[in-house]
Formats: structure tokens, sequence, C-alpha cells
């Protein structure tokens, strides 16, 4: 690959790392200190630019940012009341942050082993610990906020190899562990999430998140080569005869 090429990925690159950190505060609880990475005007601004910067180059739709951040113009008041009304007072439907949440029943009860394993990713990746995030390492802000961290290590290293000072090789890895944590953690149970943000009674921000989450999650599938879980759209056939699942799009 070029150094054009590269040039031209990194700001790709700089504009999903953006777009992850602001994801990922909104997914965090107001009171935590992190909405003002997706509530100041900067921040915003940067993020729409962001957006409509890999919306162009990939020439897909959906990833205007406007709509949601004119729905973060609330008071912050409101705003909190929202994200309370979705995330906490409506848990007993499932309304959860937590990916060990979205799982099998099993999964939902007995979440420890995933969950460490999530952590000691985390740490050998040599993600730092931010005090604002929450503590459960399956958090979306925590997955989000890790997925950016990927993507500033591959462009680091980008940066690095084509100054001599890395290798291509050394790229690829960090490219990998973008595909695999996007692919292993995210893809498969975010797009959940989006469709109960999406159809949210109160519409609002929440809904518009849902609506912006469902589109990037079909642009990151596209740009990392991860394809849709394939899941049986139909009843089981008849016993002796078998069918091919079919292939469900978020």
């Amino acid at each position: 690959m070029g150094d054009a090429n590269w040039s031209d990925l990194d700001a790709i690159d700089a504009g999903r790392e953006r777009i992850y950190g602001f994801l990922g505060a909104l997914l965090t609880d107001p009171d935590a200190g992190e909405w003002g990475c997706a509530t100041l005007p900067d921040e915003q601004e940067a993020a729409i630019q962001a957006a409509d910067a890999v919306q162009a180059a990939w020439s897909m739709p959906g990833l205007d940012l406007r709509r949601l951040v004119i729905e973060l113009c609330q008071p912050l008041g409101h705003l909190k009341a929202e994200y309370d009304r979705f995330f906490t007072r409506s848990r007993l439907n499932s309304h959860s942050p937590l990916e060990m949440d979205h799982q099998s029943e099993w999964r939902r009860r007995h979440p420890e082993a995933v969950v460490e394993e999530l952590r000691r990713e985390y740490e050998a990746a040599g993600c730092p610990a931010r005090e604002n995030l929450p503590a459960r390492a399956d958090h979306a802000a925590r997955e989000l906020g890790f997925m950016a961290w990927l993507i500033a290590r591959s462009r680091f290293e980008r940066k690095m190899a084509a100054l001599g000072a890395s290798t291509a090789e050394a790229v690829r890895s960090c490219d990998l562990a973008q595909r695999g944590f996007f692919g292993h953690h995210l893809a498969g149970w975010l797009p959940e999430l989006a469709a109960q943000l999406r159809s949210y009674a109160g519409g609002g921000c929440m809904e518009e998140l849902g609506r912006f989450l469902t589109a990037w999650i079909t642009v990151e599938r596209h740009h990392l080569g991860v394809q849709p879980p394939t899941v049986e759209a139909t009843p089981p056939p008849a016993r002796g005869r078998r069918r091919s699942p079919q292939r469900v799009s978020a």
C-alpha cells in the first residue's frame, strides 16, 4: 500500500475514531462527565464532519449526524431524563447497554467469564482505564471506546510505517484487531440495542441515536469486511429436508 493510500485511509480512520468516541459518550450515564464529548458545539461540529467524510468515502447513506445533534440541543436535564427513562426505568424490557444482557439467558445470569475476558483484552492491548467510563467491561461505552483505541493504534502504526519506523505487518495486525473485536462483540449485539433505541416511544435523541447507530454498524461491517450474522429466518424444516440459514441484516 502506497503512502498516498495510507494517507487516505488514515483520514477515514480519524473520522471513525471520533465517531466511536462520540457514540460511546452518549451511551454513558449523563452524570459520568463524558457527555461533553457529544454536546459541546465544537465536538458536535467535528463529529458531523467526521460522519460526512466517512459517508463520502464509502458512498453509503444514513450517516448524517445532524438530526441527532439537533435533538442533543435540548436542555441537559431533559437529555438526562430521556437516558434514565430508556436505560434505567426500562430494564425490565431489556433496554440495557450491557452486551451480556443481549445474549442467551444463561449468559445473562453468568456474565462473569466473558466480562473478565473483555477486561483482560483491554488490559493486554494497553487501553488505559478511564474513571468516567462504566465499570463493566461489556458496557457499550467501554466496547465503543475500545474500538476507538484500536483505531488510534492502527493510525499510529500506519504513520510509523510511513516513516520506516514500523512495518506493514504491524499495521495489518492492528487492523485485524479491529475486525476481530467488532466481529466478535459489537456486530453481534449492538444491532439489537440500536433497534430498541429506534423504536423508543419517547423519540428524541434516543430514537435518533438508534437510527445513526444502525447506519454506523452497516458502514463498519462494510469497512471491516464483517458479514451480518446468519440466523434461522424460517421455522425449522421438516425431518429429512435441509435448508441453509438466510442472512438477515440489522
